[in-house]
């Protein structure tokens, strides 16, 4: 057994069936040889309709997968860079859309916070008592009602890339409500603060 023989046979039926039947330009001419005398070897050279089925949406699911790890590579790397928002934008990558935006947002409401004692602090103002509040805990706040207010819009976009994956996948992404769980965190506390000290005292 040749070494590209061996590499493959150590691949699933799935990976077999992807390169055979779904990416074969993607290879020459000897390497899917070899792949299809495998297939025949496990019973698999006229595969029914119902395992291509299998093999293509395995297919969809690994690009899939890929593509969230692209996400996660170029977030770590370089994530405020126009150019990759522009590429996530046109890939339609709404979980990376979603983190960045949400990354904004604090970044704002950090700016925000900063700017109280210039005047230029905006959200505080909604609290009828924010002049009894000691001026550390103004600043924590108006970060909290930023993320509570603009935060809705970092949240459509996970909902938009949540609703398409099913209930496994969302298990296995470890989403909470259809976002990352410290998303789910940061923004459930800042809108509970938001309703107990703006909408409440309204009533």
């Amino acid at each position: 057994m040749d070494e590209l023989e061996e590499t493959y046979s150590k691949l699933t039926d799935n990976e077999l069936l992807i390169m055979v039947y779904f990416e074969s330009s993607d290879y020459n001419e000897e390497a899917i040889k070899i792949a299809k005398s495998i297939l025949d070897k496990r019973g698999l050279g006229q595969p029914s309709d119902e395992i291509l089925q299998q093999a293509k949406n395995y297919h969809s699911q690994l690009k899939e997968s890929q593509k969230d790890q692209f996400a996660e590579k170029i977030q770590s790397r370089d994530v405020f860079r126009f150019g990759k928002l522009k590429q996530a934008f046109k890939e339609k990558n709404y979980y990376f859309i979603g983190k960045l935006s949400f990354w904004f947002v604090i970044g704002y409401g950090l700016y925000s916070g900063l700017s109280i004692g210039s005047g230029r602090g905006k959200w505080i103002e909604l609290i009828p008592f924010a002049e009894t509040i000691k001026s550390e805990w103004l600043f924590i706040l108006e970060v909290v009602f930023n993320i509570a207010i603009l935060g809705i819009f970092p949240i459509i976009f996970f909902i938009i890339y949540s609703l398409k994956l099913s209930q496994e996948q969302r298990k296995e992404r470890r989403l909470s409500l259809l976002m990352p769980k410290y998303i789910f965190f940061i923004y459930g506390i800042s809108l509970f603060l938001f309703f107990v000290l703006v909408i409440l005292p309204r009533l």
